[in-house]
């Protein structure tokens, strides 16, 4: 399935959620209390198993990180996903992928996830 791309409504609480758990010590308290009163609209892309939503504000940091720790799991009915926030050029990226059997289907902002730190047996295999 190709991207689509198409503006969305701004972040919903299991995204702002996933950001506070990923961004907290990188982004101030002032930061991650505006993401939630954000008035501007989001570039959503939808890949087929999963998407990107990006949001745009003057007070985000203009240095470029990567965050996925500790890693993040979203849980909705049967659909497992990851997290991963990309920060840069005052943009903010939340990248929400399958991590699981079943794909990120495009509805998933709509549903009801909770959004959790995995235990360790989920990613350490016995010998």
């Amino acid at each position: 399935m190709p991207w689509t791309t198409s503006y969305a409504d701004t972040l919903r609480d299991f995204e702002l959620e996933a950001i506070r758990g990923l961004a907290t010590g990188v982004l101030s308290k002032e930061q991650l209390e505006g993401l939630k009163s954000l008035k501007t609209s989001a570039r959503y892309e939808y890949t087929g198993s999963g998407y990107f939503l990006t949001v745009a504000d003057p007070g985000l940091p203009s240095e470029r990180k990567t965050l996925s720790v500790p890693p993040l799991i979203g849980i909705a009915d049967d659909v497992i996903c990851g997290f991963i926030v990309f920060l840069g050029q005052h943009e903010l990226t939340l990248e929400c992928h399958t991590w699981g059997a079943v794909e990120v289907p495009a509805d998933f902002r709509q549903r009801n996830v909770l959004v959790d730190e995995p235990s360790p047996e989920n990613f350490i295999k016995p010998l």
